[in-house]
């Protein structure tokens, strides 16, 4: 999935907003302005108002994060994504 979704990742330091991209049921890549360090690890991730989900983000650049879903998500939630 190539759409840029917006979102929230939510960890033990903050709420960070974010973009999403490559949105899949095991994970996707999210972008924020924030420095990423900020918000790698455990985290909640929120794609619009649906959520939270809990994933793990690991740094792919200053700005940028892998995320990985702890649990994968129905496809139907990738699917709603997909056509927005």
């Amino acid at each position: 999935m190539s759409t840029t979704l917006y979102g929230e990742c939510v960890s033990a330091g903050g709420s960070t907003a974010v973009r999403i991209s490559d949105l899949a049921s095991l994970g996707c890549a999210v972008e924020t302005d924030a420095p990423a360090t900020t918000i790698e690890g455990d985290l909640t991730l929120w794609i619009g108002a649906v959520g939270p989900f809990a994933a793990t983000a690991i740094r792919n650049g200053a700005r940028r994060l892998s995320v990985r879903f702890t649990e994968p998500l129905d496809t139907q939630i990738v699917q709603h994504f997909a056509l927005a």
